[in-house]
């Protein structure tokens, strides 16, 4: 995401120049069928028949803002399926506290992930809310999974997602023949707009045209996967701000 001139840290603002980010991947082999269209706020992904029996998927992101009014206290109850945890009950709502709206109370939860949980590549180490809380280190599944967990505590809606994300070789978990990273992120719930993208290691309320969701959940690691990547087109205006040692993406929020 390119960076544009700093905002106060951890204010949602108002209506910015609109911008629009893309990129064509061609996808070949049996575990292609985990992508199928997937669209949410601001994000968009098409699948379509490509040249010699490949699939081409598109995706579209905008940076439009979240145009979420939903109110905060959310008025539904703690998820009763989640597990006893005193201490994470009482992080949640510290965080939260003071938030009138759900996109504030979202974006409070999640930069206090960022301050709090150090990105960590061993993957050893287990990755369950309660193991990465007392840890403070987790990657991207532990960081995804404490996400939702929070937000859940709280009356906010969350799942966790599966997919690829487009990197270079540097990033820890590259491979060649995806041109990525395995990766996980979340998606929030809000009533009025639906289901809204974020990765707690990097980005709130959107992504960019890096991120390839599986549609279908992978209960194993895809063995039968290639994705070429095409050029990413555009760019997409989102304000950086500091949490901890991490800087994280805000997408703009209005009402």
């Amino acid at each position: 995401m390119k960076r544009v001139a700093p905002l106060l840290a951890a204010l949602l603002f108002c209506d910015a120049a609109l911008a629009e980010q893309g990129s064509v991947y061609r996808v070949r082999g049996d575990d292609a069928r985990l992508f199928d269209q997937y669209d949410n706020d601001g994000y968009s992904l098409s699948v379509a028949a490509g040249a010699g029996g490949a699939l081409e998927l598109t995706v579209r992101v905008s940076d439009s803002p979240l145009k979420s009014a939903a109110p905060f206290p959310t008025g539904l109850h703690r998820d009763a399926a989640l597990t006893a945890a005193p201490e994470r009950d009482t992080m949640a709502r510290r965080l939260a506290s003071g938030s009138r709206s759900q996109a504030e109370a979202v974006q409070a939860v999640l930069l206090g992930v960022a301050a709090l949980v150090r990105y960590d590549t061993d993957r050893r180490r287990r990755q369950d809310p309660a193991s990465v809380f007392a840890s403070r280190r987790a990657h991207c599944v532990g960081l995804s999974e404490l996400s939702v967990d929070l937000l859940r505590r709280i009356g906010i809606q969350a799942r966790t997602v599966q997919g690829v994300l487009r990197t270079g070789p540097e990033r820890d978990g590259y491979e060649a023949a995806i041109g990525g990273a395995y990766h996980r992120w979340i998606e929030v719930f809000y009533p009025d707009r639906g289901f809204v993208f974020s990765d707690p290691s990097s980005s709130i309320n959107g992504v960019d045209a890096r991120y390839i969701p599986f549609t279908s959940r992978s209960l194993a690691r895809p063995e039968s996967l290639a994705i070429e990547p095409g050029p990413i087109t555009g760019e997409l205006l989102y304000s950086p701000v500091r949490a901890g040692e991490a800087t994280v993406w805000v997408r703009a929020v209005s009402r």
